[in-house]
């Protein structure tokens, strides 16, 4: 498993974590790297090689997430300037 740290949305920085670990304990380790991390991070994510585990906003701060434009803003704007 690794745990990633992330900035900005992107993978700043990683931590291999042991083999064998459950999910819960992989999720205490990353609370624990997290706390005890030097540098600036807004969050930490878990994989299991492809399968996503878990996501750590750090400090209450929602790591930043890349989002799909949403279409009705993007309707609504067109319709303001006709």
């Amino acid at each position: 498993m690794q745990c990633y740290f992330l900035r900005d949305g992107r993978f700043a920085g990683i931590e291999m974590l042991p083999l064998g670990l459950s999910d819960e304990d992989a999720i205490a380790m990353a609370h624990t790297l997290s706390s005890n991390r030097k540098g600036p991070f807004d969050g930490v994510e878990v994989w299991d090689r492809a399968r996503f585990v878990f996501r750590l906003p750090v400090a209450g701060v929602e790591a930043a997430q890349p989002r799909a434009p949403d279409p009705w803003a993007m309707i609504s704007q067109r319709g303001s300037h006709a």
